[in-house]
């Protein structure tokens, strides 16, 4: 089997417009496809894959986020170029977004850690 990467990321969101605008405002992603069918969604590219955000407004995620984050490490990291990583950091503030943990060093890099408005907890990481 050869396999070529990752196509996309799906997570759940209870609110698919308030996701969307945390997505392309905030992190500047840009949505690429919209869907109707079944659960609403869309997909965001990312740059290097995509992720695809569904509305599922019913479903209580946030306890089993917590639980997956904070005892197994369940997050979604985004990779940004040492250059840049200070003013994405600033950015982020500026743009009221909570950081959770860091800068912090991870590797032979720093990561800051921060959730989306539905808890899906996120990681920006960069390399030195």
């Amino acid at each position: 089997m050869k396999l070529e990467g990752i196509h996309h990321i799906a997570l759940n969101v209870s609110d698919l417009d308030r996701a969307e605008s945390f997505y392309t405002e905030i992190l500047g992603f840009k949505v690429i496809q919209r869907f109707s069918k079944g659960l609403r969604h869309l997909m965001l590219d990312t740059g290097n894959s995509a992720i695809a955000l569904f509305e599922a407004p019913e479903l209580a995620t946030r306890k089993s986020l917590e639980q997956l984050s904070e005892e197994g490490y369940l997050h979604f990291a985004f990779q940004a170029s040492a250059e840049a990583f200070e003013d994405i950091v600033e950015e982020l503030k500026l743009k009221n977004v909570t950081i959770t943990s860091g800068p912090v060093k991870r590797g032979d890099g720093v990561s800051v850690y921060f959730n989306d408005p539905d808890f899906n907890h996120l990681e920006i990481h960069c390399d030195h």
